[in-house]
């Protein structure tokens, strides 16, 4: 068990030396990046220089060539040392940053790496770890300083990963407040701008007040996606690190289609495995997670048993980004796009006795995620689709307001506030999965027919895969056997077998046994040199990697997935001049690029300069690389 991350005030300021006051002609670039980030009132130094590597360590002063304002790839230690002194650290007042990140060997290797550098700008850094369930409980009651997260689409848009920075949806100790953002606290006591933070918020507001897809709306939005990147990079908030590959590993037994891009963690296990020899049970391993009840699920590992279970009116194709009926068989929708109205395919059955799925259903289900209080997913619903409600004055939900309604026993309808034009993408996701009516009382009207407690570690689903049992936490299992009255049809495989493991060699070990039949292979344990794409399938690849084990040879897929991993801050406790130090240090070519010195990431992605994935953001990779790159 780690220690939980002390934020209090640690170190009094002094006086900055005006020996480290940046040059006429750093100015005049911090001045342009000010104007251009609309910010041009603010204060903040955002020079640049480079190491020299044949210099012995020494650090040479030289600007950023990139519009990014901390160097591509560049290792800016004296950048780093002069944002301290300027703010009052030097030799004898340090900076003690504590760093909490996620169990992982090759964010462990980063962070030791970047400790190292930031040394000499006088920041001491305290490394711990933990693992997903404790990270999000600490980092969501602000115990925490540095933290490494990272975010995978739930829908294939710029403002899924922008609504991380929205300074409102950041904050989660405020009443009435339901977050899903960025662990960040970016409240009014953040150590930084508010004229950064006001206009962090205004530029969000655009992009959710212009849905439309018109030229016009368009046009807003990508605007103001360009300018919260840039205020990002101003405030030092989260840095970006890398956008991942989804790599899969299964044996030659598996007739395995991987999933796309929106990831495994959106894909049900009876659409990708289409065959297994020798076997009639799936082996797999899994990662810890808290809940099996859709509306509290909290990460991948719980995702992807929820998407097995459960289904939700909409569903992404095997993971990729093209989404379809699931549970409904027909909708329409208004002119300005704030009313659907859905039908249901008739004869779908729950599990269980539980009997036939309805409207009724569906109107309970998502009212439990937009009313209950056992809901952790209520972003989505209420600040994301802005399902039309009456609201208490504390912001809370009036009970029974949430305009979701049955118009027969197979026809519902939502409305929405205003448009938003991915609806039916983020009916996709796994928290609006149907579940049987009044099966918990959470909700007024319901008495329920069990506790949450019990539904949320023994679900009933209408999937195609119906639960076991799940043994928690690391070295626990779970299990699910096949749906023989699946409205798509039954699994080939008669169920799902998952360890829990966490710890990196243990997952390893236990695919290269061939007790699990897919799997990832931990960073730590992958090497490039034993890959062999020999095909693809659009962007992804297709091909053997090995030898592994006794010498055996399986096959990879890997597939660009839409997702960003980043260090973020607490605002309230990590001064701006400590997150730019940082950012002065993270050469994130380094760290990612297969070959590199000091690569940590093996190849298995790609450096990160924006929050929004490329393939989301405006103009795409190329829109993508143009905003960063040029002056």
């Amino acid at each position: 068990m780690n220690t939980i991350l002390n934020v209090a005030g640690r170190l009094k300021l002094r006086p900055a030396n005006d020996s480290h006051r940046m040059s006429n002609q750093k100015k005049l670039k911090r001045r342009r990046f000010l104007q251009a980030t609309g910010a041009s009132a603010l204060t903040v130094g955002l020079a640049g220089c480079t190491s020299d590597d044949d210099n012995n360590g020494t650090v040479t002063d030289a600007t950023s060539d990139t519009a990014y304002p901390y160097g591509a790839n560049e290792l800016m230690i004296d950048e780093a040392k002069s944002v301290m002194e300027e703010a009052g650290y030097g030799p004898d007042n340090r900076y003690e940053l504590d760093w909490l990140q996620y169990v992982s060997p090759a964010w462990k290797e980063m962070a030791n790496t970047i400790s190292t550098r930031l040394d000499a700008a006088y920041i001491d850094m305290n490394i711990s770890d933990a693992n997903f369930g404790e990270l999000l409980n600490t980092t969501e009651k602000g115990d925490h300083e540095a933290f490494t997260l990272g975010w995978v689409a739930d829908y294939p848009g710029a403002r899924n990963f922008l609504q991380l920075i929205d300074p409102e949806n950041t904050v989660y100790d405020a009443e009435g407040s339901t977050p899903n953002g960025a662990r960040l606290f970016w409240s009014e006591d953040a150590k930084g701008d508010s004229e950064v933070r006001q206009n962090m918020a205004e530029q969000f507001d655009r992009i959710q007040d212009n849905p439309e897809q018109t030229e016009e709306a368009q046009s807003v939005r990508s605007e103001a996606t360009a300018r919260m990147e840039e205020l990002l990079w101003e405030s030092a908030a989260i840095l970006p690190v890398y956008h991942t590959v989804d790599d899969a590993y299964w044996y030659d037994r598996v007739d395995y289609d991987p999933p796309g891009g929106m990831g495994p963690s959106r894909a049900k296990t009876s659409t990708s495995v289409n065959g297994l020899e020798g076997d009639d049970i799936l082996n797999g391993t899994s990662g810890t997670f808290n809940s099996l009840d859709p509306i509290a699920s909290g990460n991948t590992a719980s995702g992807s048993k929820i998407m097995d279970m459960f289904d939700a009116p909409m569903n992404y194709v095997n993971g990729t980004t093209e989404v379809e009926p699931l549970i409904v068989e027909d909708y329409s929708v208004n002119d300005d796009l704030t009313e659907y109205e859905f039908t249901l395919k008739e004869g779908i059955q729950f599990h269980g006795d539980y009997g036939e799925v309805t409207a009724d259903d569906v109107v309970y289900s998502i009212r439990r995620l937009v009313e209950s209080t056992n809901s952790a997913n209520t972003y989505f619903p209420i600040s994301v689709l802005d399902i039309d409600r009456e609201e208490n004055d504390d912001g809370s939900v009036v009970s029974g307001s949430t305009a979701v309604e049955a118009t027969g026993d197979y026809s519902f309808t939502i409305t929405l506030r205003g448009a938003f034009g991915y609806t039916l993408e983020v009916l996709a996701y796994s928290a609006f999965s149907v579940v049987p009516e009044g099966i918990v009382g959470d909700i007024e009207g319901y008495d329920g027919d069990m506790d949450w407690q019990e539904f949320s570690t023994n679900p009933v689903g209408c999937g195609p895969f119906v639960f076991e049992e799940w043994q928690s936490g690391t070295g626990g299992e779970f299990r699910a056997s096949a749906f023989a009255d699946y409205h798509g049809g039954e699994p080939v495989i008669d169920g799902v077998q998952d360890t829990i493991l966490s710890e990196p060699s243990a997952i390893y070990n236990r695919f290269i046994n061939g007790n699990a039949d897919v799997s990832s292979i931990p960073t730590s344990k992958y090497n490039s040199e034993n890959v062999n794409f020999t095909d693809s399938e659009g962007a992804q690849q297709l091909g053997e990697y090995g030898p592994i084990g006794d010498g055996t040879t399986v096959n990879i897929s890997r597939t660009p997935s839409i997702n960003t991993y980043y260090i973020g801050f607490n605002m309230e406790a990590v001064p701006k001049a400590v997150r730019q130090a940082m950012a002065y240090v993270l050469t994130r070519g380094d760290f990612v690029n297969a070959g590199s010195e000091g690569s940590v990431f093996k190849g298995r992605g790609e450096p990160a300069y924006h929050l929004t994935p490329p393939q989301v953001y405006p103009g795409g990779p190329e829109g993508y690389e143009q905003h960063w790159k040029e002056q």
